[in-house]
């Protein structure tokens, strides 16, 4: 595994990540709260990153029960997410102009994590849906190509977690191809590396095995916790749905500050008692819940939402309006014909800000 490092271009963010040492869960929820609180007005006031541009990518089903965890709007077996990624253009430290791309997702490399592929095999039989899930959607390389971005002047990737990621594509090439992002370092925190290294029976449905088998060192910038990258960035390690995950955060100018992050699957999950989703509103009556958790594979239950209350307090409110938090999930739940009967009771437009340059052919 690499060093566990922060590159000089890059900041700790200590006064967020302290707060994981109150190991008492009802404490540190409150704790993380407030340390989220202190760290937007900080992010905010430093400024929007130059350009943002957000590009829809593939559909796919995912279990109700784990969606809502606890929280089930209705008896459907599946409804529909879709993978979205953020280009996100800014400065970083030392002045220089960097491209990070978050979540940029190869749907036929994740359709092959065991999860989905015993899904496609068993649940979802009928070639409609194989069709609308596994080729509706281009790949990120050719929505880049669209956006006129060369691969080649992409400096980072992320994802918010590993789960059903392959980065050997991206990194250095497969079956005799290049790498798709030949320049480009892996973001990733140090404890999903290790995650790979020894995965837990109760974790593989969700991960592909050697998914960074080969790729070298200097490649990858393992974080031990979270990191502030230049104006307008910060990855932010918000552990519980894996044990490495982390958010991005980016400000957006006009916009405010958003959230990227699979926590939750739409905004309703960080203000159930507003949703109209019935069941969401009793759960969080009846438990006193401010979130509702994405439930496939809580790794830490309590840690998961406590990140969640830090999350939606770094953030802005309003963007979907009222109170609703900026939180701008990496896998959407949408409405579609594939999961009637339920829908989200927000949504966040596209953002869309700035004009995109440092990594234009």
């Amino acid at each position: 595994m690499p060093d566990t490092q922060m590159p000089g271009n890059f900041k700790a963010i200590a006064e967020l990540d302290e707060g994981w040492m109150n190991l008492h869960p009802g404490q540190r929820v409150e704790e993380m709260r407030e340390r989220g609180r202190a760290f937007h007005s900080r992010f905010k006031k430093d400024g929007p990153a130059r350009a943002i541009h957000t590009v829809n990518l593939a559909p796919f089903p995912y279990p109700v029960a784990f969606g809502f965890w606890q929280a089930a709007p209705n008896k459907a077996k599946f409804l529909m997410m879709r993978n979205r990624m953020n280009v996100i253009e800014f400065e970083d430290f030392e002045g220089k102009t960097r491209t990070l791309l978050a979540n940029p997702t190869e749907h036929d490399l994740s359709a092959k994590a065991p999860f989905f592929a015993n899904v496609l095999k068993k649940a979802m039989p009928i070639e409609s849906a194989r069709k609308f899930m596994l080729e509706q959607s281009d790949p990120p390389g050719k929505k880049l190509d669209e956006l006129g971005i060369d691969p080649a002047k992409v400096d980072y990737i992320t994802f918010d977690h590993l789960h059903v990621q392959d980065l050997r594509r991206a990194l250095v090439g497969e079956n005799g191809r290049p790498p798709l992002y030949p320049n480009a370092k892996l973001i990733v925190n140090r404890r999903e590396i290790e995650t790979l290294e020894n995965l837990h029976p109760l974790q593989r449905p969700w991960w592909i095995e050697g998914a960074l088998d080969g790729v070298p060192d200097e490649k990858i910038i393992a974080l031990e916790g979270s990191a502030w990258l230049g104006k307008g960035v910060a990855i932010v390690w918000t552990p519980g749905h894996t044990l490495g995950n982390h958010s991005i955060f980016f400000h957006a100018a006009g916009r405010g500050v958003f959230g990227v992050s699979e926590n939750g699957i739409c905004p309703d999950s960080y203000i159930p008692r507003a949703s109209k989703l019935a069941s969401l509103r009793e759960y969080s009556e009846t438990y006193g819940a401010e979130v509702v958790m994405n439930g496939n594979t809580v790794e830490s239950t309590f840690a998961q939402y406590s990140s969640m209350i830090m999350e939606k307090e770094i953030v802005d409110k309003g963007d979907a309006g009222g109170e609703v938090p900026n939180m701008y999930n990496s896998s959407p739940f949408f409405r579609s014909p594939l999961a009637w009967g339920i829908a989200p009771t927000f949504s966040i437009k596209p953002v869309i800000t700035g004009t995109l340059t440092h990594a234009l052919r």
